[in-house]
């Protein structure tokens, strides 16, 4: 042997990891990977739900607005077309260019918000009268609904005061029309107020 060199088996020492310690590194290297990816799918699927959530309150404040425009822009019509319950409303609009009957009605069974548009050629009787009956195939309007509801501004003029009605049967239109839509997470209240012809 030279002089200065050690012999290789008294002076070094083999480092390696044993059977065991690598069991505990791979068990801790995947503790920690499934923690990682825990947070992440958690965070991926809130994410999803927010956006869910959006999409469909978005999609509620849209037909709302769709139904408040059509009920600014009721057209002066001869006929009376206005009439209101808690869950149905009728009035007098334009659609495909017609001069037509549009309702809208709650339909529990469905959970819907139904639409039916009536062109006034084929609803006016030959005695010059509105067929109150729907006769078009009704359209899903806004569907998975608990409560849809309509009420509408009266001005009491004996009392002076203003108050809203449950139904409307007059001969002239409410002063607004209280619109709210009830799903199953929020409640939407829109008032509508009616331009006079």
């Amino acid at each position: 042997m030279a002089p200065g060199h050690k012999g290789l088996s008294s002076a070094s020492h083999l480092s390696a990891f044993t059977l065991v310690e690598l069991l505990i590194a791979v068990s801790i290297f995947s503790v920690v990977s499934i923690a990682i990816y825990a947070t992440f799918s958690s965070g991926a699927s809130v994410l999803r739900r927010v956006k869910d959530v959006d999409l469909v309150q978005q999609r509620v404040l849209l037909k709302i607005e769709r139904l408040s425009r059509e009920l600014r822009e009721i057209p002066a019509c001869r006929k009376q077309l206005f009439l209101g319950s808690k869950s149905k409303i009728t009035f007098a609009g334009i659609s495909d260019y017609f001069p037509s009957r549009i309702a809208y009605y709650f339909e529990s069974e469905s959970s819907s918000l139904m639409r039916v548009v009536d062109r006034l050629d084929l609803i006016i009787t030959l005695e010059d009268k509105v067929d109150l009956e729907l006769k078009a195939k009704p359209v899903i309007f806004l569907s998975k609904l608990k409560e849809v509801r309509f009420e509408y501004l009266k001005l009491d003029l004996l009392k002076n005061i203003y108050m809203w009605m449950p139904q409307w049967q007059q001969d002239y239109l409410p002063l607004a029309v209280k619109i709210t839509v009830v799903t199953k997470t929020q409640e939407y209240v829109s008032t509508v107020f009616l331009s006079k012809n």
